[in-house]
């Protein structure tokens, strides 16, 4: 069974940038803010996401799931960059393996971290 404890740590808003659509002579629209985000959580140790065919999967509510594959090195990475708009997001992050508990390749995914709000300005 692959352990997620020690996974989602912790969440940095890093850097934001700032888009405008235009428009053919109209009123523009709205201004819309989107910031870049960086989500970090804790290793997790296990052989079997630390290698080919392992890694992370990271839900954001209202968005679409990343997957943070292992591609090389000791580990799998432990972070990952995302554009979001200005809003409360919820994260979880599930740790996955190719193999299953008994070897088999059926793969492993673990259960999903702590929810953690993220709120972005």
């Amino acid at each position: 069974m692959i352990d997620a404890r020690f996974i989602a740590a912790g969440v940095f808003v890093a850097a934001g940038l700032s888009a405008c659509g235009g428009g053919s002579g109209e009123s523009p629209p709205p201004s819309v803010t989107t910031h870049s985000v960086t989500l970090a959580w804790q290793p997790n140790r296990e052989r079997g996401v630390n290698r080919a065919g392992g890694g992370y999967e990271v839900a954001i509510s209202g968005e679409p799931t990343i997957i943070v594959p292992f591609t090389a090195g000791p580990a799998a990475p432990t972070s990952t960059i995302v554009l979001l708009d200005s809003g409360s997001y919820t994260v979880t992050v599930r740790a996955f393996a190719a193999l299953d508990p008994l070897g088999g390749n059926t793969g492993s995914l673990s259960a999903p971290s702590q929810p953690l709000t993220v709120n972005v300005p």
